[in-house]
């Protein structure tokens, strides 16, 4: 078999440490939804080659945050209600399974760990740090997906995390009612750890039904503005 050429270890490190840098920037609302994205730009601005860049972009196409238009520019993916549906569905899915296997999984030091994420997203919505609690949010379902020992499950639902971010920055996306939202964890954890396999893939699944619901409503009145926005514009 002929042998492989060499893969210089530096490029790769620019390659991922170019698409954090973005990536970062598209799930913290500073580049939005449609936005072009120049080679030569973002080339400039994190010193890097163009290559370099293009790599890195295409890295973050494959995880649904940017898209190739006609294979002549780059531009950050659209926030719609279709893809919500799809997202969060898929999310429901990966957050089922993995409930499904933590239940099986779980130990008393997991338990543990994951009663003080929970007591983590009680303190910030009481002490009003939304924004914050939606991360602890997202940490609690990651950690309960971690407990599944499934390598490609996490990957994929690190994947779905990400975007269903970037909808909620692109929507103003927060949760109506905190407080269901602490009590539906709360019950979702207690399964686990209770070693119910049927109920806590019920609890993940049905968790995001509401959450979708409120987003695509959110998304919805996004598009309105903006089209009114445009048709005031001409």
């Amino acid at each position: 078999m002929a042998k492989l050429a060499s893969l210089k270890s530096e490029k790769r490190l620019l390659d991922r440490r170019a698409a954090d840098q973005i990536r970062s920037h598209i799930l913290e609302g500073v580049l939005p939804a449609g936005e072009r994205l120049l080679e030569t730009q973002l080339s400039e601005e994190l010193e890097v080659s163009r290559g370099t860049v293009r790599s890195a972009l295409a890295q973050l196409a494959n995880e649904g945050l940017v898209k190739q238009v006609a294979f002549t520019r780059w531009e950050v993916s659209g926030a719609s209600v279709s893809d919500a549906w799809e997202i969060y569905t898929l999310r429901g899915a990966l957050e089922g399974l993995g409930a499904r296997l933590a239940a099986a999984n779980v130990q008393a030091a997991d338990g543990k760990r994951l009663r003080a994420i929970a007591e983590e997203l009680v303190q910030a919505v009481r002490q009003k740090r939304f924004q914050d609690a939606i991360g602890i949010d997202f940490d609690l379902h990651t950690a309960i997906v971690g407990l599944a020992h499934h390598k490609r499950l996490a990957e994929q639902h690190r994947f779905i995390l990400q975007q269903v971010r970037f909808h909620m920055v692109q929507s103003g996306f927060l949760p109506d009612d905190y407080e269901a939202l602490i009590a539906e964890h709360q019950k979702l954890i207690e399964t686990v750890i209770a070693g119910d396999a049927d109920h806590a893939e019920t609890l993940a699944r049905n968790h995001n039904e509401a959450e979708v619901k409120l987003l695509a409503k959110l998304l919805k009145q996004g598009a309105s503005s903006a089209g009114a926005a445009r048709e005031a514009a001409s």
